[in-house]
C-alpha cells in the first residue's frame, strides 16, 4: 500500500542550498509513488506568491519547486498543499504549474481510513495575537 507523506516548515531558500537539494532528492526518491504528499505550509523561508513564477525576473527556486511537484503529480502521486504564514499568496498559478491542490486550514483529510486533522501549526501561536 503507498503511503503518505506530510512535510512542514521546510524554508527552502536560494541562499541555503542543501535543504533544497535533499528536498528535490525525496521528491524524486519518496514522494513520486507515494499516495499523497502533503505540504503543510512555509514550503519557502520568504513570502512567496503566484507573480514569482510568471514574472520575468522571478524567482528561480519557486519555479525548480513547482517543477519537482509536478513530476511528483505526474507520477501518480497526489499533491496537496496548505498556506503557511509565509506562502499565503500562493494560489491557481503555483497549483497549476506543480499539480498540487490547495488545502483549506485546518482541514480533515482521511489517511489510511483514518479522519485526520491537518493545519498549519502557526495557527496555534497565540502569542501573535
Amino acid at each position: 500500500m503507498a503511503r503518505a507523506l506530510f512535510i512542514s516548515d521546510l524554508h527552502l531558500a536560494g541562499e541555503r542550498p542543501a535543504p533544497s537539494e535533499r528536498f528535490f532528492r525525496f521528491l524524486q526518491d519518496e514522494a513520486a509513488g507515494a499516495a499523497a504528499l502533503y505540504i503543510l505550509g512555509d514550503l519557502f523561508e520568504y513570502w512567496i506568491g503566484d507573480d514569482e513564477l510568471s514574472a520575468a525576473d522571478g524567482d528561480p527556486l519557486a519555479r525548480r519547486v513547482a517543477d519537482g511537484l509536478r513530476q511528483v503529480a505526474d507520477s501518480g502521486s497526489a499533491v496537496y498543499l496548505m498556506h503557511g504564514n509565509r506562502d499565503f499568496l500562493v494560489a491557481a498559478e503555483f497549483c497549476g504549474a506543480s499539480g498540487a491542490t490547495l488545502l483549506a486550514d485546518p482541514v480533515v483529510v482521511e489517511v489510511s481510513g483514518t479522519p485526520t486533522l491537518l493545519m498549519h501549526g502557526d495557527t496555534l501561536c497565540t502569542d501573535d495575537l
